[in-house]
């Protein structure tokens, strides 16, 4: 029998998640979606509709079909069975807000586990707060948390994944099949699982002392078939018709480019934490300043926990979160992946594993010590009142206002389907609860605009022959350009702009289009 004291404590943290859902639905309704969430929205609903194995889909290498897509498919089935359309804007505010709650509830959970008072619960609950729970969001990746397919499902898995390795290491063997079974699960989905689970328990295992314990070996086959499994699963589902992923370049950057990779992780790794202050005031960095603060303590924990398990060679909870937080960062650090997205901001993302293992070490390290979580306590101040000056106050719903006049244009005036580029497609065709179907498209080196499979089922032009059909230049031009359109489609019909647009009109008597 549960005892009461645990009864409670589960009641209120259940209640606190539901508020904190409320406020994460909030925030994820301020900030446009893009048509990569809006691509992964519409698989959910494919999945839902019993495609579930998405064939003729092509998404990325880490797909989130066992993530972003199977709690889409889900919301959608329980929104319908409320008398609500499956496929309303709305769930894609709910969707990443959900993930979201559902990784900081994990780490809150798997963090109390491991803290027995009252006092040092309260401490690490500030810490937990000021470093993930709420994120300055004026730092320019912060808004990646109101999205979905960013990841934030493959680190429950991997937080739970660790969680019972950890389980595992002490002696219960029934935690080596959830250990493994959470891998399985995650991995299909996306192989960033890879590295934030099996390897960093790998590595644990390989270096721990008496690493020829049964319960290690065990948990070390486990792990290790499990990913198998996985890719083994996803080939054979590709190979039978389900859907495909685009390749990955697992590459290791060049010699001359691992200069600038240290230095943009390093500005990475104060990016997620929301303690970056290039390019600010003094006076107006004091969140920054502050949370700062918090990179000091994760980093001091990093070296305190690594240095105990030098010492002593026993894996814990701690020692799991450190190997995935190093592995993590190496990863990112002599990879091409930084070359590959160009900039500090997108490459940022990879970094969130890091996030959440040193908010969980942060936590578990620095919970009594007062001054630190005095120090916790004036960052998550800090952080609330800029948030609250900060964030938007309104919500534009999925579109921003300007792509918003532009669909209740196109709903009007325009045709049913239409071609667009791959930031202005996808997200319409989302909107206007699928009654636009914008495909996106993408120029070649002769000046032909072709179908742009990206997160999208398999399309041709031959779709539109026969039929009025519109398409969408944005200025500044961006996977296309005006001559594209005339080269591949011919003079429009009409042409219209509308706010940064131009909307070329094609009646249903234009020429057949050739595939090129």
């Amino acid at each position: 029998m549960p005892r009461k004291k645990d009864i409670v404590f589960i009641g209120l943290g259940f209640f606190l998640s539901l508020f904190y859902l409320a406020i994460a639905f909030h925030v994820a309704s301020l900030w446009p979606k893009t048509s990569d969430q809006a691509g992964y929205f519409e698989a959910g609903l494919a999945v839902l509709h019993g495609n579930w194995r998405l064939h003729g889909w092509m998404l990325t290498a880490p797909d989130f079909w066992t993530s972003d897509i199977v709690v889409t498919a889900l919301l959608g089935g329980i929104w319908r069975l409320l008398g609500h359309p499956a496929n309303s804007p709305a769930l894609m505010m709910l969707q990443p807000a959900l993930l979201w709650t559902g990784l900081v509830a994990s780490a809150f959970f798997l963090t109390f586990q491991r803290l027995k008072t009252a006092k040092s619960r309260i401490g690490a609950g500030i810490f937990l707060l000021a470093t993930l729970g709420v994120p300055l969001f004026r730092s320019p990746m912060a808004y990646f948390i109101t999205l979905s397919a960013i990841h934030i499902g493959t680190l429950i898995y991997s937080l739970w994944a660790l969680h019972w390795a950890d389980r595992a290491l002490s002696g219960n063997k029934r935690c080596i099949f959830l250990c493994s079974s959470t891998i399985l699960i995650g991995t299909i989905g996306d192989p960033l699982l890879e590295y934030t689970a099996t390897l960093a328990i790998l590595c644990a295992v390989i270096f721990s002392q008496n690493r020829f314990n049964l319960n290690k070996i065990l948990l070390a086959l486990s792990v290790i078939s499990a990913t198998i499994v996985a890719k083994l699963l996803l080939t054979l589902n590709a190979a039978t018709g389900g859907f495909t992923t685009e390749a990955a370049e697992n590459r290791f950057a060049s010699w001359s480019d691992l200069g600038t990779n240290l230095s943009t992780t390093t500005r990475d790794f104060l990016l997620v934490f929301g303690a970056d202050p290039s390019g600010r005031l003094i006076g107006q960095s004091i969140p920054e300043l502050l949370r700062f603060s918090l990179v000091i303590f994760s980093v001091s924990a990093i070296i305190f926990v690594a240095r105990n398990w030098w010492r002593k060679r026993c894996v814990d909870f701690a020692s799991l979160l450190v190997f995935t937080t190093l592995l993590n960062i190496c990863a990112l650090a002599v990879s091409t992946r930084i070359a590959l997205d160009g900039n500090s901001i997108a490459s940022a993302r990879y970094l969130f594993p890091t996030w959440v293992c040193c908010a969980c070490l942060i936590a578990l390290c620095w919970a009594n010590n007062r001054g630190a979580v005095f120090l916790a306590f004036l960052a998550l101040s800090a952080t609330i009142i800029a948030d609250k000056r900060d964030i938007p106050h309104h919500s534009t719903g999925i579109l921003t206002a300007d792509d918003s006049v532009l669909l209740e244009y196109l709903e009007q005036k325009a045709p049913s389907i239409g071609i667009g580029s791959w930031w202005g497609s996808v997200n319409f065709t989302a909107a206007s609860l699928d009654r636009l179907h914008v495909i996106p498209g993408m120029h070649d080196a002769q000046g032909f605009i072709h179908p742009f499979y990206h997160i999208q089922q398999r399309f041709d032009w031959s779709e539109f022959n026969g039929k009025s059909f519109f398409v969408l230049l944005p200025h500044p031009e961006e996977t296309f350009t005006k001559a594209d359109i005339l080269h591949s489609f011919g003079p429009p019909a009409e042409t219209h702009t509308i706010g940064k647009y131009d909307v070329f009109i094609y009646a249903n008597t234009h020429p057949a289009i050739e595939t090129h």
